[in-house]
């Protein structure tokens, strides 16, 4: 299991670690009130109104699969659900807030947010159909789509530093995060747990950001980390191009994670179809 020498490093680092988004705490202090409804939630984000069109095309696009549009984001809010709705305005508000990283030469932050958001929508169906997870499906959403976010905070913190570490995991055909630990100490999981744990994110969903790369068959006795590290291979996999290799990680801990054959299968045809995303 992970040692926390990484995280004593981060430490000494003195790496920039990012506030959550206003609009995201906002929307968090809201749901927390028992008196809130879905109508003032959706008020709150019809305030922005670049915001609000992304959540509407992202409300409507395929993946959600409503029978009628939305044409308002409390309307959204009522049918798709506040902590969905969460999740979007998460989702949109975070790439944001690094949108100043698109085209930086030697690093996709275009394909890092994709990989996120399929390991978000993975994480979740999961979830859906995993008996020994207990975890909310729409807290796992936001799990797997923060799950890689260390690495746009180094990329924002390191700049060309950091791209040295990802040129030589990539000259070296070595994972990147064996490669961040040797020349950093420290790792972009030790990043994200670090970012998620300011954000007041559930320890559980901090703890599963921070293990996502740590040896399956360590993880057995927690599955919900279990969970999000199937999801994040399922998204390497698409991302990938190889969905004929699908079932392996979903059989390989169907056991530990509560899942039937039937399970698997429905879950593979799930994840063929929702192999796309538009950022």
């Amino acid at each position: 299991m992970k040692s926390n020498l990484g995280v004593r490093a981060l430490m000494r680092s003195n790496l920039s670690i990012p506030t959550l988004p206003e609009v995201v705490m906002r929307v968090n202090e809201l749901i927390e009130k028992p008196d809130t409804g879905c109508r003032e939630i959706g008020a709150l984000v019809a305030e922005d109104a670049p915001l609000a069109a992304k959540v509407l095309r992202i409300a409507n696009s395929a993946y959600y699969g409503l029978a009628n549009a939305c044409l308002s984001t409390e309307h959204a809010s009522t049918v798709l659900g506040v902590r969905v709705l969460k999740n979007i305005v998460t989702q949109i508000s975070v790439i944001k807030q690094f949108e100043h990283l698109d085209g930086v030469e030697g690093f996709s932050v275009t394909d890092l947010w994709r990989h996120s958001i399929l390991t978000g929508r993975y994480a979740a169906q999961i979830a859906r159909r995993a008996r020994r997870v207990s975890t909310p499906a729409e807290e796992l959403y936001g799990c797997g789509l923060l799950h890689d976010i260390g690495k746009v905070v180094l990329l924002d913190g390191l700049g060309n530093e950091y791209l040295h570490v990802v040129r030589t995991a990539l000259e070296q055909e070595r994972p990147l995060v064996e490669v961040e630990r040797e020349l950093l100490q420290f790792d972009h999981t030790d990043v994200g747990a670090a970012v998620t744990s300011r954000w007041d994110l559930p320890q559980g969903i901090v703890n599963a950001i921070h293990l996502h790369h740590a040896p399956p068959d360590e993880l057995v006795e927690q599955p919900t980390v279990l969970l999000v590290s199937t999801a994040n291979r399922l998204a390497n996999l698409v991302m990938d191009g190889d969905l004929d290799g699908l079932s392996r990680p979903l059989g390989d801990w169907a056991e530990e994670l509560g899942l039937e054959l039937t399970d698997v299968e429905a879950l593979v045809r799930s994840v063929e179809e929702n192999a796309t995303v538009d950022i």
